[in-house]
């Protein structure tokens, strides 16, 4: 039977559940904004779902009772916690997984393919029990009964949750009206369009990959869906291996925090023709506007922090279009944190129209071709 976000986090509070951490999805978009307006147990927004297995670790150490929630896009971030503490130190935890792409994945998000197939698996290889929680099967609370005799035997237990498991999950991005004053993801996707000249633009997972596919498409743009939190790096190997082109990299804070180390790989190797721009809206706006537990993160200056040579914080589009238009005209790599509002209206994904294998195979020979060299610009040459 299908439960209400009200019945999910009830029923959590019922089994003696002290502590929720993970990632946001939007199957738990509901139970997360009850949560996070104060009802069941307390929420830890985590960087990513490995490091909500550590808190979760934790809190069972100090003796609360733990639950995660998270998507099964990031289980990989999850085996190495699982691997080498929960299940060595015997840690027991509760952790409940979405299941994008099962039972298949749809037309327009092959990123969900393998994982929608996978996880069940591989949890099986590890020796951890699972079940699936779906809208015609046993209730939460029957599954939660099972899962405890796993627990009482110092195991963790995962319960998979397909899709229309939980009724009132939410559309994604249904968040607050944008705050007066700051400017919009797609204004600023426009400014970055206005200066980037022919830039080749990589765009993270989520809102921002749709926004500059809808407002500026090109052979010379990478749109990332999944992956969430490397599309830095991805921009580095690329700047790296192709020295004469200029990249910009249109970030999110989420994804920064999901995997920072990236910042420090970029400032120690230096690339000169990399500018990093991170829309800091301090949610996750395709997930249906959770709080990403990065509200005290000052990105510029971890930047500096990590070897940029210069970062930048702006909030408006033509603090954005200064600070960009500057950027590119020294050598890297550059940061330029731009505040920005959520919400806003978003676009249709570019592999409605494009299939992912097309958007890199262009992308790729986007770079073969020759670059045609600007006046003065020494990294054309």
């Amino acid at each position: 039977m299908t439960i209400s976000a009200q019945g999910m986090v009830e029923t959590l509070t019922a089994h003696g559940y002290q502590l929720a951490t993970g990632v946001p999805c939007s199957y738990f978009a509901g139970p997360l904004r009850l949560l996070d307006q104060g009802a069941g147990p307390p929420y830890v927004a985590a960087a990513n779902e490995g490091g909500a297995i550590a808190i979760a670790a934790g809190a069972q150490l100090g003796g609360h009772r733990p639950v995660v929630l998270a998507q099964n896009s990031g289980f990989g971030n999850m085996i190495n916690p699982l691997t080498s503490l929960v299940l060595p130190y015997g840690i027991p935890m509760t952790v409940m997984v979405s299941m994008r792409g099962w039972p298949a994945a749809s037309a327009g998000e092959p990123q969900h393919h393998w994982m929608g197939q996978v996880v069940p698996g591989w949890l099986d290889s590890m020796g951890i029990a699972h079940w699936m929680l779906t809208a015609d099967g046993p209730p939460l609370e029957e599954l939660l009964r099972r899962a405890q005799t796993v627990l009482d035997a110092g195991r963790p237990a995962f319960v998979l949750v397909a899709k229309g498991a939980i009724a009132d999950a939410g559309p994604a991005g249904k968040s607050a009206a944008p705050p007066a004053g700051l400017p919009t993801r797609d204004e600023l996707v426009s400014a970055v369009l206005q200066e980037a000249g022919d830039a080749h633009l990589l765009s993270t997972t989520g809102y921002l990959s749709r926004s500059l596919f809808n407002l500026g498409d090109s052979d010379r743009n990478f749109y990332m869906q999944g992956s969430m939190g490397h599309v830095a790096s991805v921009a580095l190997g690329a700047a790296l291996a192709n020295p004469q082109r200029r990249f910009v990299v249109l970030d999110g804070d989420g994804a920064v925090l999901m995997h920072a180390g990236s910042l420090a790989t970029i400032g120690d190797l230096a690339p000169v023709n990399l500018t990093h721009v991170v829309f800091d809206n301090g949610v996750y706006d395709s997930t249906g506007g959770q709080r990403t537990g990065g509200q005290q993160t000052d990105f510029a200056g971890m930047a500096l922090a990590c070897g940029y040579r210069q970062a930048w914080r702006v909030d408006s589009t033509d603090g954005l279009r200064s600070a960009l238009r500057t950027a590119l005209a020294k050598d890297g790599p550059c940061a330029i944190v731009v505040r920005c509002a959520s919400g806003a209206p978003t676009g249709e994904r570019a592999s409605n129209s494009v299939s992912v294998q097309e958007l890199s195979d262009r992308f790729r020979k986007s770079l073969a071709t020759a670059p045609v060299a600007e006046a003065g610009d020494e990294r054309a040459s």
